[in-house]
């Protein structure tokens, strides 16, 4: 392996990684619906295209986490841990304009797994150390 990283990952990581490859399906399905509508002569083309890419771009920026996270590496929380805020941000948004329990279900998917990247032992699974990461600390 091209790091440090221990030979079985911890459940909350593969939990986390599970959970994030489901939010990329979702946006991936959410922009091929506004493909359809956009074929389909929507209201505003315009701002359909502009969404599908959205979408589309997000999808492929939360898979890409995914996999980092899997592999251990850092850099994914970030962008994983964004997306979880701004999830619950939209939930938020949209129980406040009469969404109901689907609203609570996305507000609680993005607040687990915020929180499960920031386990410790997921911290620890998706911390470098080796050549190409933060030096090791000393021992002792």
């Amino acid at each position: 392996m091209p790091h440090d990283l221990p030979r079985t990952r911890p459940p909350a990581l593969l939990a986390v990684v599970v959970a994030v490859g489901l939010e990329a399906l979702a946006l991936v399905v959410a922009a091929g619906a506004g493909l359809v509508s956009a074929v389909r002569g929507a209201q505003d083309v315009g701002a359909t295209w502009g969404l599908v890419v959205l979408a589309a771009l997000a999808a492929l920026l939360l898979a890409q986490a995914a996999r980092g996270l899997w592999q251990g590496r850092r850099w994914g929380r970030g962008p994983v841990l964004t997306a979880q805020i701004l999830l619950v941000v939209v939930a938020w948004t949209w129980w406040g304009v009469g969404g109901s329990v689907p609203a609570l279900l996305v507000a609680a998917l993005g607040l687990l797994v915020g929180v499960g990247v920031l386990l410790p032992s997921v911290v620890r699974a998706t911390t470098r150390t080796g050549p190409d990461g933060p030096p090791s600390p000393p021992a002792g």
